[in-house]
This record gives structure tokens, sequence and C-alpha cells, in this order.
């Protein structure tokens, strides 16, 4: 007959007259504790989720350039989504090489560049409230949609000449009247509008011409 460390057998008959079972050993999941510290109910996020990219933002975004009338939601003006305006550049790049210029290195550059100064000036302008780099990068990107669909039309139709200068002025305004009414929106600037879109001209302006 064993004895345990508490003074009782083991495997054996207890005071009582019953055989006690052996326990079995019980091993953990992992190192340094059971399951190693993870509960087995947690579920992953979606990778999208977890990527930042929600589908219903950049679709309510887009709308928002397209229709220029359309109220702005607060919970899209807080959005600092750059799915939409990572594509919208590349494909303004991709339809730049269809019409035989490579220009890449400018568009990443030239943004880069002038989403910084928009940011730096909006928020010296701004007294009330300010604005993040992520949020200016996606309001600019966003805006920048006439213009990359001003780029489709050059692999078809020749814009030099009058009637593409045209095109691209309605198409710079269209671009500056749309992030206006967001910067304006985010920052509650609407009686300094006409500021924030000189800035915010010239910065299309590079692109569109």
């Amino acid at each position: 007959l064993r004895v345990g460390v508490t003074g009782g057998p083991v495997g054996g008959y207890t005071s009582y007259g019953f055989e006690r079972p052996v326990e079995e050993p019980t091993f953990s999941d992992g190192i340094g504790g059971a399951n190693n510290g993870y509960d087995d109910d947690y579920v992953e996020p979606p990778l999208l989720e977890e990527l930042g990219i929600n589908f219903g933002h950049i679709y309510s975004k887009t709308s928002s350039v397209i229709i220029p009338t359309k109220s702005i939601d607060q919970e899209i003006l807080d959005d600092s989504d750059l799915a939409g305006p990572i594509v919208f550049a590349l494909v303004q790049g991709v339809c730049l090489m269809f019409s035989g210029k490579l220009h890449y290195g400018y568009i990443f550059g030239f943004g880069t560049v002038g989403c910084f100064s928009v940011y730096m000036i909006l928020n010296l302008m701004s007294q009330q409230r300010a604005i993040d780099s992520w949020r200016t990068v996606s309001v600019l990107g966003y805006s920048i949609l006439p213009i990359v669909v001003l780029s489709a039309l050059t692999i078809l139709f020749s814009l030099r000449g009058p009637f593409g200068l045209l095109l691209a002025f309605i198409a710079i305004l269209w671009c500056t009247q749309t992030a206006t009414r967001f910067f304006e929106a985010a920052l509650g600037m609407r009686p300094q509008r006409y500021l924030i879109a000189y800035p915010i001209f010239l910065f299309y302006s590079i692109f569109g011409l």
C-alpha cells in the first residue's frame, strides 16, 4: 500500500473502504500555462477589418465626390481610409502609362509633398479644431477622382488644345470644391472656405495640367 503526500493511500482502499481512483496527470496546451494565455472562444476579425478597409465608407466618400451636393456624415469625416486614394493614384498612373507617359514618381512625389503642405496650412489656419495627416491624405486622395477620370479619357481622345484645357479646368474646380467641402465641414471653417480652396486648387493644378 502506497501512501500519498497527504498521508492517505493512493490507488488503494481508504478508511471508508472505497477505492480512490488514481488521478490522471493534466498537461497544459502550451508553454507557460494552459492555452498559453489565449482564449478558445476568441474569433479573429476579418483581414479587411484589421487593415481598416471599410467598403461602406469607401462608397460613401466616392459618392460624395461624384455628387457635390450630397451631405457628408460625421462618421465619414472622421474616417482616415487610405485604400481609395492609393487605388486612385495607381489607376491614374496606369491611365497615363497607356497614353505614353510614365509618371508614377511624379504622382506619389508631388502627392506626398502636396498633402503635407496642405496639412500644415490647414492646421495653421484652423483655430478651433485640428486635422491629422491621415485624414488630410484621405480627403485629398478621394477628391482627385475627377482628374483620374480625365486621365482615363486621354487614352481614347486627344485632349490637347482649348477643349482639353477646358476639361482640365473643370476637373480641377470639381476636385477643389469637393475637398474644400470636406475640410470646411471637418474643421468648422465655412467662413474661410475660399482661403482653404486656394492651396487646394494649386495642389490639383499640378495633376490636372
